[in-house]
């Protein structure tokens, strides 16, 4: 596939020599990015393999870009009027395989035949773990709706309704029963089960939210009941389908007039609703309940004309409990990760949408009804500063 030529943009900052790069991403970006001006200017070479050299390579850039909560560097590259991304993501020589970087090229190659659009994938080193993909600009759906405000006196409400059934749209087509059909196996992430649960959720957020970030002295064993029947009810559900696991507003990229998604490495088998409630009670962003109930009614009305299993067309009390299991459980795996990247490892980002975090989590569980441990403990972290 041919990058799409655009104007050089201006570097604000040194060529690629001169920054504290790993040796190992400069080298593969020099050659990856000389290979696609040549193949750009060259109908027909998308097949050939990377040059040894190029010419090209002192008119390199590489600017760091904002990175998600993985270990992964992300750097915009640019060269004689072409820009892509370039993900450094090195691991073990003794990984066992498929490894991150080969599930998250094997899961975007899946959403890409669904029809989603995902970044286009031009090279990689697997080796040295290096890639080089399309690069989709800087706007999130989490920019729009902080840009344009639901709460604004004349906030466009039309506009951002229209990007949210964008990805609502784009979920029922991760979730319908159509080919090509889900193999779980082409990523490294364990199975979607209540251990993973209690583990990767509810004890994250105990250790990482609770004790570590807040000081809070009470022990999981007060809570763990609760967040079992969380668990449980979250997973009560008939079906599993395609969960991308961190479908949210910042990992929607507003490119032109479509969103695409990114930062999908997590994907694995899992109930649909889960999908659902973490776009919908997004930490990142408060949106207002009817809007959250409008777009919870076109998922179901959309996604059971399509078949997806265990979706009513409309809302009834057992979807609605497992929506709302899915969306605490999620509210407090994004919690445990904001006190850990944030709190602890002090990344920019985070910490000041605890607050947000915590609100939401508080109106899922009353919502549900009969948490009391959960809620009192809720409650009592959104009292503290």
């Amino acid at each position: 596939m041919h990058p799409e030529r655009l104007r050089p943009p201006r570097a604000e900052g040194p060529t690629s020599r001169d920054r504290d790069l790993p040796p190992e991403l400069l080298a593969f970006a020099e050659r990856a990015m000389g290979f696609l001006a040549t193949a750009s200017r060259r109908p027909g070479a998308d097949e050939e393999p990377l040059p040894t050299d190029t010419t090209d390579a002192d008119a390199l850039t590489l600017v760091p870009l904002a990175g998600d909560g993985s270990t992964r560097s992300i750097y915009r590259a640019q060269l004689v009027g072409l820009r892509a991304v370039a993900v450094h993501n090195p691991l073990p020589a003794d990984r066992p395989h498929p490894d991150e970087n080969e599930g998250f090229l094997a899961v975007r190659e899946f959403l890409d035949q669904r029809g989603v659009r995902v970044p286009a994938f031009y090279v990689a080193d697997l080796e040295r773990g290096c890639l080089l993909l399309e690069d989709l600009g800087d706007e999130r759906l989490h920019d729009r709706v902080r840009r344009l405000s639901w709460d604004a006196p004349e906030s466009p409400t039309d506009e951002l309704v229209n990007w949210y059934e964008q990805a609502i749209s784009l979920l029922i087509l991760m979730h319908r029963p159509t080919t090509p059909t889900f193999d779980p196996s082409i990523a490294p992430n364990p199975p979607y089960t209540e251990a993973f649960v209690l583990a990767t959720e509810a004890r994250y957020f105990h250790d990482e939210m609770v004790r570590g970030f807040a000081g809070h002295a009470g022990d999981f064993a007060a809570i763990e009941p609760e967040c079992r029947r969380l668990a449980q009810q979250a997973l009560s559900g008939p079906a599993r389908v395609f969960m991308h696991r961190d479908y949210q507003s910042r990992n929607l990229m507003l490119a032109g007039e479509w969103i695409a998604v990114i930062d999908f490495q997590g994907a694995r088998l899992g109930p649909p609703e889960y999908d659902v409630a973490a776009l919908l009670y997004d930490p990142y962003v408060a949106m207002p309940e009817p809007i959250r109930e409008q777009m919870i009614r076109l998922y179901l009305r959309v996604a059971s004309g399509y078949r997806v299993p265990g979706v009513p067309p409309l809302p009834n009390k057992a979807w609605r409990h497992r929506f709302l299991a899915s969306a605490a459980n999620r509210l407090m795996q994004a919690l445990g990760a904001f006190a850990k990247l944030g709190g602890r490892f002090g990344r920019p980002g985070f910490v000041e949408h605890i607050p947000q975090g915590l609100c939401s989590l508080e109106s899922v569980l009353s919502e549900l009804n009969g948490f009391p441990e959960l809620s009192r403990l809720v409650a009592e972290l959104r009292r503290r500063p």
